[in-house]
């Protein structure tokens, strides 16, 4: 079915401007020379086919709202598109024509009714701009995870540390490693059962935010905001505290369920349901790796229930210990509390690059066809130019054209579309990129020159190989062939 809606508008359209040929503009060999647009039902059949293939997209994605979103984008991307090939052909006909005759024909051409403008950035644009995109948002995830994170993150994370043990704990743990910093919070499960007094399974929420409501998660409670948070909307509570049960919510999940200030929220603890008010919201820096939860409770409402300890063992910069070292306080943890259990963050780090490098592999995989498509749709162009320009090569060589000044002319043309093009989607792509690494992922972007400039020349130079072997075409035309003919 999507390959049915994608072929009909460029099968409908040119059907369409076909229809409208005449016989007598065949005879006289002017039919292709005139741009016309097709009769009004073709054009509504292939809008028609491009907008089921835009709802089908949605319809059938688990994720609407980013099918929707893209589908807006690439419409968005094709318009601009649209209207820089104008702008250049405009621009083009506008700038006073050199000296030079190569400069001169490049820009005629450019500007010309036969430009190859609109095709080349239509077919490679949106491919060029998705490659750019992926490529920077590539860089700044590689980066963050392969140097950002480790920095910041915890060596290790020990769970289940029963809560009487928790002081010869972090003894043993700085005995063994005396340069290290060790945090702790309580830790229990529990599952949210009601949202506002609803029943957590009637609660409508977004795909993206469900992990919230499915299966347990993990809750503490603190008399302060713990490290890597920040109350974005109320107060935090006194360390004193003795009043009904408060929470703080971590504020983009609490968006995603509807909750605010003064809502309730029930969960489930041990077989008991907690009913509690959210006295706050919380921006939470998961990036940072401390430790941190969805939901914080208020000290008297958990503090007297059964719970392990949660804890984490940070290096100091620049004092970060061997494998031996590390593997010793490993042995003597595993020795002492065997039901500790320790986590490995490179480790875990390096499991998580490993599926975000498969992910992006096969999303340039996607660009790369795109972009391959775009580029035998342009070589399609070049092939339905070649007889105009072998006309004009045929003019150019009688009057006295070399073919080194024919060939430097469509070089000039092919090379300064592809870079004026290849700019634009490099723009575009590097705010696409922005967006999504900052907005979406809440991460800190870095700019990679090599991640923003490598599709680009790759698109110029497919383009300028393209022109080339179409030219060498072109001036392989015996002259007094085409003379006799006319």
């Amino acid at each position: 079915m999507f390959g049915l809606l994608t072929a009909l508008p460029f099968i409908l359209w040119p059907i369409g401007r076909a229809q409208e040929v005449r016989a007598a503009e065949l005879f006289r060999d002017s039919g292709g020379e005139r741009t016309r647009l097709p009769p009004p039902a073709y054009r509504l059949a292939a809008f028609a086919a491009a907008a089921l293939l835009a709802a089908a997209a949605i319809a059938l994605s688990q994720e609407h709202r980013i099918a929707a979103v893209t589908c807006a984008a690439v419409l968005g991307v094709f318009g601009l598109f649209w209207g820089a090939s104008t702008a250049i052909r405009k621009v083009a006909l506008a700038i006073p024509r050199p000296k030079r005759p190569e400069l001169a024909l490049a820009l005629a051409n450019i500007g010309g009714p036969a430009s190859l403008s609109r095709t080349i950035a239509l077919s490679l644009g949106t491919g060029l701009t998705l490659l750019t995109a992926v490529s920077l948002v590539d860089a700044s995830l590689t980066r963050e995870i392969q140097s950002r994170l480790p920095e910041h993150a915890p060596a290790y994370f020990f769970v289940g540390v029963p809560k009487q043990d928790l002081q010869p704990f972090k003894d043993l743990l700085a005995r063994n490693a005396p340069a290290a910093k060790i945090s702790s919070a309580p830790m229990l499960r529990g599952r949210i059962v009601a949202v506002k007094d609803v029943p957590a399974e009637r609660v409508k929420v977004p795909s993206s935010a469900e992990w919230v409501l499915n299966g347990d998660r993990g809750i503490t409670y603190s008399d302060e905001v713990p490290h890597g948070s920040q109350v974005s909307e109320g107060q935090w509570w006194a360390a004193d505290y003795e009043g009904e049960p408060l929470v703080s919510f971590e504020a983009d999940a609490a968006k995603a369920l509807g909750l605010g200030l003064g809502d309730t929220v029930t969960v489930n603890v041990i077989g008991r349901n907690l009913t509690a008010r959210i006295a706050n919201l919380r921006k939470v820096q998961w990036g940072s790796m401390d430790i941190n939860f969805v939901m914080i409770f208020s000290q008297n409402a958990l503090r007297k229930a059964p719970f392990n300890y949660l804890a984490t063992l940070s290096w100091p910069e620049g004092h970060a210990a061997g494998l031996k070292a590390e593997a010793a306080i490993l042995k003597a943890v595993a020795a002492t509390y065997p039901t500790v259990t320790a986590i490995n963050v490179k480790d875990a780090l390096g499991a998580i690059n490993g599926v975000f490098e498969k992910v992006m592999r096969a999303v340039r995989i996607a660009g790369s066809v795109t972009l391959i498509m775009g580029g035998l749709v342009v070589a399609g162009a070049l092939m339905a130019a070649q007889r105009r320009r072998i006309y004009e090569a045929v003019i150019l060589r009688t009057l006295g054209a070399s073919k080194r000044r024919i060939v430097a002319a469509h070089l000039l043309e092919y090379l300064g579309l592809a870079l004026l093009l290849s700019c634009i989607a490099a723009t575009l792509g590097l705010i696409a990129a922005y967006v999504v690494v900052t907005e979406v992922m809440n991460l800190g972007f870095s700019l990679s020159i090599t991640s923003l400039l490598q599709p680009s020349a790759g698109e110029t130079i497919f383009v300028a190989m393209l022109g080339a072997a179409g030219t060498l075409r072109v001036l392989s035309a015996k002259p007094a062939h085409y003379l006799r003919s006319e």
